[in-house]
């Protein structure tokens, strides 16, 4: 079964690179994203890198999955899990210039499992989940309209 969320917005006056270093920036994403508290780079693959996300749950039960993330730059980045708690995780961000900005387009879907675990899951969080990713995009917007940018792939650097 699982839970999905999902916002398209068209972000004025920005471009898709800027659109997609700012996804990637967890120092601007995370002002945007309620469900997320950080993420961290565990190393880099060809076409993106692995990372631990951080996050919380009805904004209060904190916990951590290990991701992979691919992208084509500047036009979209894929998400799956790799190693935690959900059977299924999968998110998306597709990117295009648009007549005056750039159109965002965001789906997020994770099927926990786990039986009735995941069906307490679906039927406690799915609302709050859906509405969490809708208000995410149009923060990314508000926030970028406002002249906010990201480093992209930079903000990741490992020292």
């Amino acid at each position: 079964m699982g839970v999905r969320g999902e916002g398209t917005v068209t972000i004025r006056g920005v471009t898709p690179d800027e659109v997609f270093d700012f996804v990637l920036d967890p120092a601007q994403y995370t002002r945007a994203d309620t469900k997320m508290i950080w993420v961290t780079k565990l190393g880099d693959t060809p076409d993106g890198m692995v990372a631990r996300e951080d996050g919380r749950f009805l904004n209060r039960f904190k916990g951590s999955v290990v991701t992979r993330y691919r992208w084509t730059r500047p036009n979209r980045i894929d998400i799956t899990d790799e190693h935690g708690l959900p059977e299924r995780l999968h998110a998306w961000f597709d990117i295009e210039p648009v007549e005056g900005g750039t159109r965002l387009h965001h789906v997020e879907e994770i099927d926990l499992g786990h039986g009735p675990l995941g069906w307490l899951h679906d039927r406690v969080g799915g609302r709050w989940f859906a509405e969490a990713v809708t208000k995410e995009v149009g923060e990314i917007a508000r926030l970028m309209e406002a002249g906010e940018r990201g480093r992209g792939p930079a903000a990741h650097q490992l020292t």
